[in-house]
């Protein structure tokens, strides 16, 4: 089994409910929720408090995509400190463990507070929109919107370390944005143009976020998560739920990795 990384600086396809609304947002509509949109999406990470929650990954395999077998249970205290992510696994298959996040063989994640939707919306990335359709997402009206990344603009990493390979995709997908106050619900994201002879294909995300009362002020978190790529012929899917979310205590000591580590999504 291959160890990867998918590294997020900046989520499957889903099927969209429909509204079946009369009309379509004219084109200055639209252009006011994207810059709403944009607005929030880069004032996202600054506007979080410190906190911790609970990660809990459930990792599956398969030959086909109707047919998943469990490969484990991992569940992680994640700590959110200046901005920054910091994992301390828990247990693994219902038992105390005592491993390093970064020592997870097979897929695992991390950096889903904001990177992947900072990453979209930053004018550098020159990022393509173009809008889709309506939906319904857990009781509220989005718009949804189609986005297209080249590969030129991206900084979507896709790497197998051991073998010191490193592909920069290019990638597109949809973000699910609120009819009334224009925040992102959820981004999905497929890489595109993986080279043929590359190990690891077909790689998608998706990433839903809710509001989540965390001491006396409500935020936008994740709320839930899924990846799924493809190793020659072995599919492996992650779904990923975060809970008991509560405010960072002062007296908690958190250790940061090496400077490269930082504010980096990544798949392993």
């Amino acid at each position: 089994m291959s160890r990867l990384f998918v590294i997020l600086l900046g989520a499957f396809g889903t099927a969209l409910a429909q509204t079946n609304p009369s009309t379509i947002p004219g084109a200055e509509e639209q252009k006011v929720v994207l810059a709403d949109a944009r607005v929030h999406a880069l004032q996202h990470e600054s506007s979080l408090p410190d906190f911790v929650c609970t990660q809990t990954t459930r990792r599956f395999e398969s030959a086909s995509a109707h047919n998943w077998q469990p490969i484990d249970v991992i569940v992680e205290r994640l700590t959110y400190f200046e901005h920054r992510e910091v994992y301390e696994v828990l247990t693994l298959n219902g038992y105390p463990a005592n491993i390093a996040h970064e020592r997870l063989y097979g897929a695992s994640s991390s950096g889903e507070f904001g990177s992947l939707m900072k990453a979209i919306f930053l004018p550098e990335t020159e990022t393509e929109f173009e809008w889709h359709d309506w939906s319904v997402l857990r009781g509220k009206t989005t718009q949804v919107y189609a986005y297209r990344v080249r590969a030129s603009q991206s900084k979507y990493h896709i790497a197998v370390p051991e073998r010191s390979l490193d592909f920069v995709a290019a990638y597109h997908g949809f973000i699910f944005i609120d009819n009334k106050d224009h925040f992102v619900y959820r981004v999905t994201l497929h890489a595109d143009g993986i080279p043929s002879n590359f190990p690891i294909q077909d790689v998608e995300i998706s990433l839903d976020y809710d509001y989540t009362r965390i001491g006396e002020a409500d935020y936008l978190l994740p709320l839930q998560f899924e990846l799924s790529s493809r190793e020659g012929y072995r599919l492996v899917k992650n779904d990923v739920a975060y809970g008991n979310y509560q405010k960072f205590l002062a007296a908690s000591v958190v250790t940061f990795g090496s400077a490269d580590a930082r504010n980096e999504g990544r798949v392993k």
